[in-house]
C-alpha cells in the first residue's frame, strides 16, 4: 500500500509537459530587397509574358481563368545529380527529398507545417539527373508565401539529422524487403540492365546507404541552388502579370546568382548495344512477366514526337488484338514509348505483358511479328483515325488545364 501511495504521490514528477511547436516568428523575418525587371517580352500567340530579372532569373507568366484558386509553379536550372561524383552520388540523390522534408531556416518541418496551416501554398525542391528547381502550387492570395518558401529553400535550407536517419532507415527497410518480392526483383534487374549496371540507374545497396551522409547531401544541395542566374521559373494560373511582378522581383529577384556557366554532364548512361536476353527466376507462382525494350538514338522534334505518340497508340491496339484477343494469352498487354532531349536524344519503347510460363516464347514471337508488320507496311488507316480522334478530344480538354500549359511552356 505504501508503495502504491508513493507511486501516486510522485506520479508525473519527471514528465515533461507537451509543448506545441508553434512559432510566433514570421516565416521570413527579413524581407529581401530583390532586383528589378531588366527586360520584358510578350508572346501574343499563347498570351504569355517573359520577364528577365537583374540577377539573371527568367520568369514565364501565363495567366488563365481555368481555376480561380490555382497558380502552378515550376522552375529548372541545368546541372542536377549528373554533377555529383560516383562516390557522393547516393548522398546527392537523397538530398532533395531529405532537405525538402526538414523545414527551412530555423523552423522544423513540424513548425513549418503549423505555420502554413490555413494557407494554400506548397513548394518542393527537386534535383533530377540533369536539373534542379522547384515544383509548387498556391492560391492567388498565398502566392507571396509560396515565393517566400522558394527563397528560403534556396538561401537557408535546413539540415535535420533526425529526418536523415529516419529516411535512411525507411530506405533500408524497403530495399531489404525488395529481394523477397518477385516483381521488385524483376524491375530492379531491368533498371540495372538498361543502365548497363551503372550505379545511377540501379537501386542503391545497403552498403551505399551506409556510406551516404547528411553533410554530403546538404553540401550538394547548397551547391546546386547557389547559382540561379540561369534559372527559369514558370507560373500558370489565376493572376495578372503586372500585379504580381513586384512579388517576383522581391523574392525571385533576390535569389543568389553567380553568373557561372553551369550545365549538366552527359554521363553516357545507355542500354547496352545489341540484343540482350535476361531471365529472372523468382517466386513460387506459375506466372511470367515479360518486357521487350527497344532503345536507340532519336531525332527529337515536335513532328517526330507526335509520330511516336501515334505509334504507341497503334501498338497498344495491335498488342491487345493479337496477344489478348487472338492468342488469348494475356489479359492486359501495354506499350509505352518515351523520348528524351536531355542529356541526349534517345527513345525507349517497351512492350509489357504477363502470361503463363509455357506461353512466353510464343507471345514474344507474336509481339515481334506485329512490330515487324508495322515497320514494313505502316499503320492501318483505322488505327490512325482512332489516334487522331482521341488526341483531338484529349487536347481539347487539356487546353483548359493549368497543368497542360505548365508542361508545355516550362
Amino acid at each position: 500500500e505504501k508503495t502504491l501511495l508513493g507511486w501516486i504521490k510522485t506520479a508525473g514528477q519527471d514528465v515533461t509537459a507537451y509543448v506545441d511547436e508553434v512559432s510566433n516568428k514570421p516565416l521570413l523575418e527579413k524581407i529581401p530587397t530583390g532586383t528589378k525587371t531588366v527586360s520584358e517580352k510578350k508572346n501574343a500567340a499563347i498570351s504569355s509574358t517573359e520577364l528577365r530579372l537583374a540577377n539573371g532569373v527568367k520568369v514565364v507568366l501565363k495567366p488563365t481563368d481555368f481555376k480561380n484558386d490555382q497558380i502552378l509553379i515550376n522552375s529548372y536550372s541545368f546541372g542536377g545529380n549528373s554533377l555529383a561524383s560516383d562516390a557522393d552520388y547516393t548522398s546527392a540523390s537523397l538530398s532533395d527529398e531529405v532537405i525538402g522534408s526538414s523545414g527551412v531556416g530555423s523552423f522544423t518541418q513540424i513548425q513549418l507545417d503549423k505555420m502554413l496551416a490555413g494557407k494554400t501554398a506548397s513548394v518542393s525542391p527537386y534535383i533530377s539527373a540533369t536539373a534542379q528547381g522547384f515544383n509548387g502550387s498556391t492560391s492567388p492570395k498565398d502566392l507571396e508565401t509560396a515565393l517566400q518558401l522558394i527563397y528560403l529553400y534556396t538561401t537557408t535550407p535546413r539540415k535535420d539529422p533526425n529526418i536523415w536517419e529516419s529516411s535512411i532507415s525507411q530506405y533500408k527497410t524497403v530495399i531489404a524487403s525488395r529481394g523477397a518480392v518477385p516483381e521488385s526483383v524483376f524491375q530492379d534487374t531491368i533498371a540495372a540492365v538498361m543502365s548497363s549496371y551503372n550505379l545511377r540507374g540501379s537501386v542503391p545497396t545497403l552498403k551505399q546507404l551506409d556510406a551516404a551522409s547528411l553533410d554530403k547531401a546538404y553540401s550538394f544541395y547548397q551547391q546546386r541552388f547557389a547559382d540561379n542566374s540561369h534559372a527559369v521559373f514558370t507560373l500558370v494560373g489565376n493572376f495578372e502579370p503586372e500585379k504580381i511582378k513586384p512579388l517576383l522581383e522581391k523574392y525571385l529577384g533576390a535569389l543568389p546568382a553567380a553568373s557561372a556557366n553551369s550545365s549538366y554532364k552527359d554521363l553516357n548512361i545507355h542500354a547496352p548495344a545489341g540484343k540482350i536476353t535476361k531471365t529472372v527466376y523468382k517466386g513460387l507462382e506459375s506466372k511470367s512477366s515479360v518486357q521487350l525494350v527497344f532503345t536507340g538514338d532519336y531525332d527529337y522534334s515536335e513532328a517526330n514526337n507526335l509520330q511516336m505518340d501515334a505509334l504507341e497508340e497503334v501498338l497498344n491496339i495491335k498488342m491487345i488484338e493479337r496477344l489478348r484477343e487472338k492468342e488469348s494469352g494475356v489479359y492486359a498487354p501495354s506499350v509505352r514509348i518515351s523520348y528524351t532531349k536531355i542529356p541526349d536524344k534517345r527513345y525507349n519503347a517497351t512492350v509489357s505483358f504477363g502470361c503463363a510460363p509455357e506461353n512466353v516464347e510464343k507471345l514474344i514471337s507474336a509481339a515481334l511479328e506485329e512490330i515487324a508488320t508495322i515497320k514494313q507496311k505502316g499503320a492501318e488507316a483505322g488505327d490512325i483515325q482512332k489516334f487522331n480522334a482521341e488526341e483531338s478530344r484529349s487536347t481539347e480538354v487539356q487546353l483548359k488545364t493549368n497543368g497542360f500549359w505548365l508542361g508545355q511552356i516550362s
